[in-house]
């Protein structure tokens, strides 16, 4: 498992349409097949990665959820939506992030309405607040990671992935999943 991992997830877009996209905004990126209509893009730029789910949410008009790992234990997110940010979360601050405020606490409500998972915000809420302690399942960024998006319904195999990691071979795994169906944009 990699220390550090990113991608973001679409709602709504087809994946030709998201790799289109894409290629030609000349972007690398692994873009994964549709489940239950959403989309995990697995891009190679981490410098800009904001900026690229701020674009494809605006561009598809549509939720975009930038999802990172740091350090294996700390589980970032920014969600866009017609590409303004709307939401952020971290689940514990951790000394070498430079967030220049509070930590951001998530907003269960405003994740689960993007996403169309009203009915599942309550265990959103319960994922996003429960305390990654050692030994527990969510001292891990990608076991919470993995718990929040099968509560709302979207591409667990998003979950530890990224595009460094398909690079070298270690393919996404999960319901859903299958490699002949990922496009690389370049």
């Amino acid at each position: 498992m990699s220390r550090f991992y990113a991608n973001i997830t679409l709602k709504g877009p087809a994946p030709s349409e998201v790799a289109d996209y894409l290629r030609g905004q000349h972007e690398s990126a692994y873009v994964s097949p549709a489940v239950k209509n959403a989309v995990v893009a697995f891009h190679e730029d981490m410098q800009n990665q904001e900026t690229l789910a701020a674009n494809l949410s605006a561009h598809f008009s549509c939720p975009a959820l930038l999802v990172m790992a740091y350090a294996e234990i700390v589980l970032l997110y920014h969600l866009y939506e017609k590409g303004q940010q709307t939401d952020a979360y971290v689940s514990s601050p951790h000394g070498d992030l430079e967030l220049g405020a509070p930590a951001p606490p998530g907003s269960a409500a405003i994740l689960c309405a993007a996403f169309e998972a009203e009915r599942f915000e309550r265990r959103v809420e319960s994922i996003l607040r429960k305390e990654g302690k050692p030994d527990q399942p969510f001292a891990n960024a990608i076991n919470r990671h993995g718990e929040l998006f099968q509560a709302m319904g979207l591409p667990v195999f998003a979950a530890g992935a990224s595009f460094q990691s398909i690079e070298i071979g270690e393919m996404p795994a999960g319901r859903g999943f299958d490699a002949a169906e990922m496009v690389r944009t370049k």
